[in-house]
């Protein structure tokens, strides 16, 4: 095997590593000042005041946790925030997102009652624990009615020999997946669901844990479900186990009603008279269930403080005013955001996205904070300036957790001093920055989250499981990564540039690394992927500022020399190609494939035809992102291999041509 050319290698090196440094990017005063000002303290107390409302989309504590959010932001001296509606009535389609009806809740009980209707033990209570009543029950009630377990009630199996007319089903799928068939077909009064949290290596651990349930928004079968915990679960096994008899007293007063997204919404307005109408977009989700601190109490409260931060030292002099806007944005998870953007019409004013998504999970949470850089798909040098500020974070705290006197250890003084230990990734999907970077909207970013969390989507996610600190350096990471963004302009070209060469030169190794996945030509396909994508992200930096054929033909000629550096060498295989078709998107339909309670594609590919679909997540979701009207089904099927890995180009094209077959591609 070849091996690196160690001097050539060297020479590379030389000028790189000893000028990409973060206070090249920004200067340190400008890292000082808002270190000091960011406060894990007035964001952890935002915190305690949002995790009071059961936040579900287009209610009532919803909207009191925004009218709290535009109340701090007025009081912060922005006095132009405010709540932006539209209409949440089960039918409005805002691009790819169907609006879901508001969701009410006045009385949910559970009870174990005895033979003669003697309450015994109260199990679900909304005023006491709003998760156990899952999102979209309806009003109904039960009487004495006897529980019967039918396990994930998906296979014909778990209902064979029970009768369920008038009775409780507990079952440990989450209740939309079971409710068609244990209530609509088989007459079940109600469904009591045990689904555990999501997937860690501490899942089923904690059984005291009480999940987030959902039933489907827009399905024809209206019901109620109350969530228990799987310890209270595996009790009533045993017992049923043993022959007895359990029955419950259920009452539920709920329903779907018309009603209003609000999405709340501030601006530190550009400066410059050229870019000044641009601007930098932070971006949060403010809706989740009761307590939901961590998810996303959290990413809330972080753009919050980021945004006092700035406007404190703009206002004061501290910062001269940012040359494009910073626009702060808390919508619900998704849905909000594409509504948002669809409604918005032209986005090219959006410069980049700065996406904040469980951002404080203490050591009790088993958290790992994350920066993720975005798509394969959407190349930037934006992703690269976030983890340059990551990596200056997680020396500095590191350092200073180790003893080391450091200028910026970023430690709350009610909070953690451990050093933060962040990791930098490519894409991750699952939250509001996904629509960003989407296709229809190609809007870079970076997405900061913790991941995995114990306590996700439980009542365990409390305020007492969030660390003050890690709120600080989250609102920092962010602060600083916008401040940047905003003011950049010729200054910072080449320093950015410096940074795309060092970090291209550490990700060869990477990249060479999973090449033995590939045969021959696959393999040489992969790295022109890789090499492609190094090009435009050097080539981003023209959307902010003016690169010059001097830098840019120095950096693009540098990435050239880099692949020379290779074991392996980029061959000139011909192929025919098997899949030479070229899609292009229907742009007047904007958005993802998948949303928040409502997928587009689901509702409009025939259901037979939907379940033969072998390509899925992120993707599936890559696949439409590079429909770009120039790539052919193989192109596309490189770019998604140099991102996932092997994937049968079958996969590719089945799912393509399902989207021609819903007019989302042409």
């Amino acid at each position: 095997m070849k091996h690196f050319r160690l001097p050539a290698l060297l020479l590379l090196l030389s000028p790189i590593f000893a000028t990409a440094d973060l206070t090249r990017l920004v200067p340190e005063s400008t890292l000082s000042q808002i270190a000091e000002e960011v406060s894990g303290v007035s964001a952890k107390r935002n915190l305690d005041t949002i995790t009071l409302y059961h936040r579900t989309r287009a209610s009532s504590q919803y909207r009191a946790a925004a009218e709290h959010i535009r109340g701090q932001l007025q009081a912060y001296g922005f006095d132009g925030a405010e709540i932006l509606e539209y209409p949440a009535d089960g039918n409005t389609l805002f691009g790819t997102q169907k609006s879901r009806p508001a969701w009410e809740v006045e009385f949910a009980e559970l009870w174990e009652v005895t033979t003669d209707g003697q309450r015994l033990k109260r199990h679900a209570s909304w005023e006491a624990l709003p998760l156990s009543l899952a999102q979209d029950s309806v009003s109904g009630s039960a009487s004495g009615a006897l529980l019967v377990d039918i396990g994930a009630g998906t296979a014909d199996a778990d209902y064979a020999g029970k009768e369920l007319s008038g009775k409780l089903v507990l079952t440990s799928s989450q209740p939309e997946v079971v409710a068609t068939r244990a209530v609509g077909q088989l007459g079940a009064a109600g469904i009591i669901s045990y689904a555990p949290n999501q997937v860690t290596a501490w899942w089923k651990e904690d059984d005291r844990l009480v999940r987030w349930g959902h039933l489907d928004t827009f399905s024809p079968v209206k019901t109620f479900a109350f969530m228990i915990s799987l310890g209270v679960a595996r009790q009533f096994q045993a017992r049923l186990a043993k022959g007895e008899d359990i029955r419950f007293d259920a009452e539920v007063r709920a329903g779907q009603s018309e009603g209003l997204y609000s999405l709340v919404t501030a601006l530190i307005p550009g400066s410059d008279p050229e870019v000044g109408s641009e601007e930098i977009v932070y971006t949060c989700h403010l809706d989740h269930p009761r307590p939901g601190a961590n998810d996303n109490a959290s990413g809330c409260v972080a753009i919050l403080e980021s945004a006092r931060t700035l406007k404190r030292l703009i206002d004061t002099g501290a910062l001269p005013p940012p040359r494009r806007g910073l626009r702060f944005v808390w919508p619900a998870e998704i849905e909000g955001t594409l509504i948002y953007l669809a409604e918005r019409g032209d986005t090219s004013d959006i410069k980049a996205n700065i996406h904040l998504d469980m951002v404080g999970g203490g050591s009790e949470t088993k958290s790992v904070f994350r920066i993720s850089g975005g798509p394969m798909s959407l190349p930037s040098f934006i992703s690269d300036v976030g983890h340059e500020i990551g990596h200056f974070v997680n020396q500095q705290t590191e350092q200073y957790a180790s003893g080391v006197q450091v200028p910026f250890p970023l430690v709350s003084v009610e909070g953690s001093k451990n050093p933060q230990l962040a990791l930098m990734e490519g894409i991750s999907m699952g939250s509001d920055h996904q629509v960003y970077n989407a296709g229809s909207f190609r809007i870079p970013g970076i997405y900061l989250h913790d991941w995995p969390d114990r306590y996700i989507h439980t009542n365990f996610d409390t305020a007492a499981m969030i660390d003050p600190t890690k709120l600080k350096r989250a609102a920092f990471i962010a602060a600083v990564q916008g401040w940047f963004l905003a003011g950049f302009g010729p200054d910072e070209v080449e320093p950015t540039l410096d940074l795309l060469r060092a970090n291209a030169l550490l990700r060869l190794r990477e990249r060479n690394l999973g090449l033995a996945r590939f045969d021959a030509a696959d393999r040489s396909e992969v790295l022109k992927v890789h090499f492609e994508v190094e090009r435009r992200k050097v080539a981003s930096i023209g959307g902010f500022a003016s690169l010059g054929e001097g830098l840019r033909g120095f950096s693009e000629n540098y990435i050239d020399r880099l692949s020379q550096l290779l074991p392996v060498p980029m061959l000139a295989i011909h192929r025919e190609p098997s899949h030479p078709r070229v899609y292009r998107r229907n742009t007047e339909i904007k958005g993802t494939m998948h949303a928040f309670g409502y997928s587009y594609l689901e509702d409009r590919l025939p259901k037979a035809e939907y379940a033969e679909l072998k390509l899925n997540g992120a993707a599936a979701y890559e696949a439409l992102n590079l429909v770009d009207g120039t790539r052919t089904v193989n192109d596309i099927h490189q770019w998604l291999q140099a991102e996932f890995g092997p994937i049968p180009i079958t996969d590719v094209a089945a799912y393509l041509a399902a989207l021609q077959n819903i007019n989302v591609v042409q």
